[in-house]
């Protein structure tokens, strides 16, 4: 059994390169006799693989949704003489026009992109609201989650932009966020439909999560730990 020279991570015989950090193997005891010529190479030519126009392709795909949208507007028009239900679809393409910006424009900032996708999402949700005559649902229940959820989305935009990024402390940051959305959800609903804050399966699920947060964020912060772990579960943190 021999070692990395440059982890110490313990190689198989076979192994060639250590799996965890790609370091060459280079066994002194190996003299080349035992090698043994392959049957096939594993020389192969690479080819320029042709790359998918993304922008061409998001302009079929909304084409064609265009073209049902109004294909349904008009049969909402000729049937009831006005737009009704018709709306419904008017505004989800609307959405899906916003989430699809990133690839029909040159936008290169995500922070811009996940703000517009965010207002546009509480807007078409407000329309609904509107339409059904809902908008004490909207402000007293929808509207505190999706601002909620929009910081945590930010966030997590935030962190998978840094080049170096510590995933046990965005797991456990992450389940703490599960963990207050879970009672905040609860909360809401007791507001909203019974009158009277209960909160019990929300508290049943929060010790839990807790635990793997807390632990995710211990590991998180002790570097020798995460150093051991990368090398006992070959990954990298």
């Amino acid at each position: 059994m021999s070692y990395c020279v440059n982890c110490g991570v313990k190689l198989a015989a076979s192994e060639e390169k250590c799996p965890l950090c790609n370091t060459v193997v280079m066994n002194p005891n190996d003299t080349g006799e035992n090698m043994k010529e392959e049957a096939y190479s594993h020389r192969y030519e690479e080819y320029p693989g042709r790359k998918i126009n993304l922008k061409y392709l998001t302009q079929i795909i909304l084409a064609v949704i265009a073209v049902g949208v109004i294909v349904q507007t008009l049969c909402d028009f000729l049937i009831s003489f006005n737009l009704s239900w018709s709306l419904y679809g008017i505004g989800a393409f609307g959405l899906l026009v916003c989430f699809a910006l990133p690839a029909l424009t040159k936008m290169k900032s995500p922070y811009i992109a996940t703000m517009i996708d965010l207002v546009a999402l509480a807007l078409y949700i407000l329309m609904i609201a509107v339409m059904t005559d809902g908008e004490l649902w909207y402000y007293e229940f929808f509207l505190p989650l999706h601002v909620l959820t929009s910081i945590y989305v930010f966030c997590m935009v935030i962190f998978l932009r840094k080049k170096r990024r510590n995933y046990f402390r965005a797991g456990g940051i992450s389940l703490l966020f599960v963990c207050l959305l879970l009672i905040l959800i609860e909360l809401l609903l007791d507001i909203f439909i019974v009158g009277k804050v209960y909160l019990i399966w929300s508290l049943c699920c929060a010790p839990l999560l807790l635990a793997i947060a807390v632990l995710l964020l211990v590991i998180a912060a002790r570097p020798k730990l995460r150093e051991e772990m990368s090398r006992r579960l070959y990954m990298n943190y």
